[in-house]
């Protein structure tokens, strides 16, 4: 999302506060479990929700985004805490588990992507890191604890997906054979993804799924902010990565 269009949104009122509906208040806790950091949620009603920001982000030089928030929205942003965007459509009580999963999807793949694209990550491990992180959130969409909160993991998935193959694969056309690349029932564990991200990557080392545990990303929600979030899930994935690469080198030197 381009700061200046986020900005007209704001100051045309096609976005505003989060709702504290019952809806709105189960679809956060599955945030607080997905998204475990401080936030400030807010809702867009132009069909262009489902995307997370920094506070801090630069909307236009030296105006911050929570400055705005909280000038023109009357809504208190904490210093370091994660903007997110919500569709208001998503989140009427009549949309259903499966529109409010499928947007959390978006929203972890938002987050993501932003990681990678801040440099958390080496740049030879960024592929690496995106693939093994998605796998680790589809485990963890599917267990009993998120199943509770009312997530559906088939539709958290192809949220996930989407945001995925924006970034691997640009805008490719519905129903292509980029876009499959992620559609279909393997998901990330597909041959043919895995080889297309080692064309695209020559780092890649396509992580097994057995790395990709649900306790890899999952914290107790608490004050930590989005900074805080990066730098300890790039310390957890640097080191199963790390480990993973010395097991390879050890394998390699004994044959």
């Amino acid at each position: 999302m381009q700061s200046s269009d986020l900005l007209e949104a704001i100051w045309r009122g096609d976005i505003a506060c989060a709702g504290d509906s019952d809806t709105e208040a189960r679809f956060g806790l599955i945030l607080d479990a997905m998204l475990p950091m401080r936030r400030v949620a807010l809702q867009r009603g132009d069909g262009l929700g489902g995307q997370v920001m920094s506070e801090q982000a630069e909307l236009m030089p030296a105006l911050a985004l929570g400055d705005v928030i909280e000038e023109e929205l009357e809504l208190v942003a904490p210093y370091g805490a994660l903007v997110v965007i919500l569709d208001r459509a998503a989140l009427r009580p009549g949309a259903g588990d499966a529109a409010r999963s499928q947007l959390a999807g978006r929203l972890v793949g938002e987050l993501l992507v932003d990681a990678v694209q801040r440099g958390v990550f080496p740049v030879e491990q960024e592929t690496d890191a995106l693939y093994l992180l998605a796998q680790a959130y589809d485990a963890f969409a599917a267990s009993p604890r998120m199943q509770r909160l009312g997530l559906v993991a088939a539709p958290f998935r192809a949220g996930l997906a989407a945001v995925l193959a924006s970034f691997w694969t640009g805008g490719a056309v519905r129903g292509s054979e980029p876009d499959m690349l992620l559609g279909g029932p393997l998901f990330l564990a597909s041959p043919r993804l895995r080889d297309y991200l080692g064309a695209l990557d020559a780092s890649f080392s396509a992580p097994a799924i057995e790395l990709a545990v649900p306790d890899l990303i999952s914290f107790a929600h608490g004050a930590r902010s989005h900074d805080d979030w990066l730098r300890a899930i790039g310390t957890r994935i640097g080191a199963v990565l790390g480990r993973t690469t010395a097991a390879q080198d050890q394998a390699a030197g004994d044959s």
